[in-house]
């Protein structure tokens, strides 16, 4: 099992940290479908933009874990000794998408977001150019142009 470096801010750690970290942070109440999905999205959005999943994870405001104003980010460093369950299935599944094990339960989906927000997202359903590809636990994926 791989843990986050000590002393490293977020984003000092290496890319499967940081993956490690989006995956924890987004869907570790998920499953282990939900936690895929989740790294599948930002290797969507990676391919696409010809970038790499740490920079995708990263970019300001995408990932709610990540949000300078999300009162979880700063537990991020420290999952895996606050949740070492939680943390340890996260592991898993993160090794298996990086080994490339595993197909993309998403269907291509480069969004996704909560489905019972009291705010869902303007992109999202409604949207005149969203494209609903699945929904998996209490997340729902698809591509927003």
């Amino acid at each position: 099992m791989i843990r986050p470096a000590p002393g490293l801010s977020i984003e000092e750690q290496p890319e499967p940290i940081v993956l490690r970290m989006l995956a924890y942070g987004e869907a570790r109440g998920e499953g282990g479908v939900g936690i895929l999905a989740v790294l599948h999205v930002v290797q969507n959005r990676a391919l696409n933009l010809d970038t790499t999943l740490k920079h995708e994870a990263l970019r300001k405001r995408q990932f709610s874990c990540f949000n300078d104003d999300d009162p979880n980010r700063t537990n991020l460093l420290t999952a895996d000794i606050r949740s070492p369950n939680a943390w340890a299935a996260v592991d898993a599944v993160c090794a298996c998408f990086e080994k490339d094990l595993t197909i993309d339960p998403t269907q291509g989906a480069t969004h996704y977001f909560v489905e019972h927000m009291d705010h869902p997202p303007a992109w999202g359903r409604g949207h005149a150019e969203w494209k609903e590809t699945v929904v998996i636990g209490a997340h729902v994926f698809g591509v927003a142009a």
